[in-house]
C-alpha cells in the first residue's frame, strides 16, 4: 500500500482519536497544507477547484479505500436555509477498525494532530489567506477573504 493511503488512513485514525470529524473538504485542505507546509511530497497535484486547492487523485484513494471497507462514508444532505431544499452532500470519512497504517512518521501525526480538531472553516480561512492562487475557481472566496482574521 503506497503513502497516501496509509497517510489517510493516519489522518482518520487520529481523528477518531481527538473526536473530530473529517469531512471531504477538510480531508482535501489537511493534505494540501501538509504537501506545502510540511513539504511532504505526497505527488498529489492540488489544483484550484470550487472550494479551493483540490486533489483528484487523493479522492481517488480515498475512494478506494471506501471501495476496500476500510473506510466508511457517512453523508448527510445539506439544506438551503431559506427553500429547505437540499442543495449538497457532506461526507464524512471514518476508519474502520480493521484498518492498518503504517509508515507514518511522528511529525506527520502530530501535524494532523493540530490540523484536524480545527474547524472546517478554520482551515477553509487559513488555506484562502494563506494560498489564494489556489482559490481562484472558488465559490466561496469572497465570503472567506472578506472578515476580518
Amino acid at each position: 500500500m503506497d503513502n497516501v493511503y496509509d497517510y489517510i488512513l493516519a489522518l482518520l485514525k487520529v481523528a477518531r482519536e481527538e473526536n473530530a470529524e473529517v469531512t471531504a473538504t477538510k480531508l482535501q485542505k489537511i493534505f494540501f497544507l501538509l504537501e506545502k507546509e510540511e513539504g511532504v511530497d505526497l505527488g498529489l497535484g492540488f489544483e484550484p477547484w470550487l472550494f479551493g486547492p483540490y486533489s483528484k487523485l487523493l479522492q481517488d484513494h480515498i475512494n478506494a479505500l471506501i471501495d476496500l471497507g476500510t473506510v466508511d462514508v457517512e453523508e448527510e444532505e445539506v439544506k438551503d436555509v431559506v427553500s429547505g431544499m437540499t442543495i449538497g452532500i457532506k461526507r464524512k470519512y471514518v476508519v474502520t477498525d480493521n484498518a492498518k497504517i503504517a509508515n507514518v512518521k511522528e511529525d506527520v501525526i502530530q501535524f494532523f494532530k493540530a490540523w484536524v480538531t480545527k474547524s472546517r472553516e478554520e482551515i477553509l480561512t487559513y488555506v484562502y489567506r494563506r494560498y489564494p492562487d489556489y482559490t481562484s475557481f472558488s465559490v466561496i472566496r469572497d465570503k472567506l477573504t472578506s472578515s476580518p482574521p
